[in-house]
């Protein structure tokens, strides 16, 4: 089995093209080592290209991606999903100051928890089907008498925000954000627009950054 086409056309475009031009970049992030400037908790979506957006460079970011960005509660027994470690790693090993949760317009992963959660869908107990009930908090606080597309883009929001909230359940993250060692933000990305709005804890709403 080998691999498609259009992966090693593009990697030998890359390794022609674009790597001699950051190898000296390579060479000192090798031998000093990764120090991102910020971790990144965003979805699988493969139209979320974090570096892309922050406009920045190979180093910059340290990312983990699951689907619909979800960080679930510290408090719950079984911590076996890949966000935790990463975040662990992130903020002891990296020393992260700032640890970015990014979510996005038209999130699938989203999608699917509201039609599970509301019912329009039948819960098959597959992965996702469990792993999305960690979004079930935000989901009890829609509005009802919205329409489904408006409670599914409220619902991008609000799963940022209660994922923010399970951050805190960590007593480590939640002294260093006390002790202001650590800061977390909350970011929605509009894929239409191009837009970003960033979360407000004081005033609970997130609000356009440009």
């Amino acid at each position: 089995m080998s691999l498609p086409e259009f992966l090693i056309n593009g990697y030998k475009d890359w390794k022609e093209n674009i790597y001699p031009k950051k190898k000296e970049l390579l060479d000192i992030l090798f031998k000093e080592g990764q120090k991102p400037k910020a971790m990144i908790i965003t979805c699988c979506d493969s139209r979320v290209n974090i570096t892309k957006i922050f406009n920045g460079e190979i180093g910059d970011f340290f990312v983990y991606r699951n689907i619909a960005n979800l960080i679930p509660s510290f408090n719950l027994k079984d911590l076996n999903d890949g966000v935790h470690p990463a975040i662990e790693y992130g903020i002891e090993n990296l020393k992260i100051k700032d640890l970015i949760i990014l979510g996005h317009s038209n999130c699938g992963g989203i999608k699917h928890a509201y039609q599970l959660l509301s019912g329009q869908i039948k819960n098959n107990n597959k992965k996702i089907d469990r792993w999305v009930e960690n979004i079930k908090p935000s989901f009890i606080k829609l509005e009802k008498n919205q329409n489904n597309e408006k409670n599914i883009k409220s619902l991008e929001k609000l799963s940022i925000i209660n994922s923010i909230s399970n951050l805190l359940t960590s007593v480590e993250i939640n002294k260093l954000v006390t002790d202001r060692k650590l800061k977390i933000h909350g970011i929605w990305f509009d894929l239409k627009t191009g837009n970003l709005e960033y979360y407000n804890q004081s005033q609970n709403k997130f609000k356009n950054l440009t």
